[in-house]
C-alpha cells in the first residue's frame, strides 16, 4: 500500500486501521484490469460471505522534525505489522504487472 502524504501534511492526528480480508467465502479484492465492475457486484451479492479483520490502531502524531513522508511510512509500517503484511514501497499496482528484477531483489 502506498500513501499520498497531503493527509500526512496537515498536523492533524492519524488514527490507523488494518483491514484484511479472508477470501475463503468471498473474495472482496477486485482486479479492475481483469473484470468488470458488474462481474464484480455479481461476484460480491452471490459470495457467501466478505469476512474481514478489522485492527483499530493507536492514534499517530507526526513527530518533531519528522517529515510528512517519514510519518507516512511509519504510519504505513505500522498497519503493515499488524496486518500481518510485508512493508514494501510499491503500491497496488502490482496487480496489473509483473514485478520488476530490482524490485524482487531486496
Amino acid at each position: 500500500m502506498q500513501f499520498k502524504k497531503g493527509s500526512f501534511e496537515v498536523g492533524g492526528t492519524i488514527y490507523p486501521v488494518a483491514i484484511k480480508y479472508d477470501p475463503r467465502f468471498g473474495d472482496a479484492f477486485w482486479n479492475s484490469s481483469r473484470y468488470g465492475m458488474l462481474h464484480y457486484l455479481l461476484n460480491m451479492m452471490s459470495s457467501w460471505a466478505i469476512v474481514c479483520d478489522v485492527w483499530y490502531l493507536p492514534a499517530m502524531a507526526r513527530a518533531s522534525g519528522e517529515s510528512a513522508v517519514d510519518f507516512a511510512k511509519r504510519v504505513k509500517a505500522a498497519i503493515a505489522t499488524r496486518g500481518g503484511l510485508v512493508d514494501l514501497m510499491w503500491d497496488g499496482q502490482l496487480k496489473r504487472m509483473k514485478a520488476k528484477k530490482e524490485w524482487r531483489e531486496l
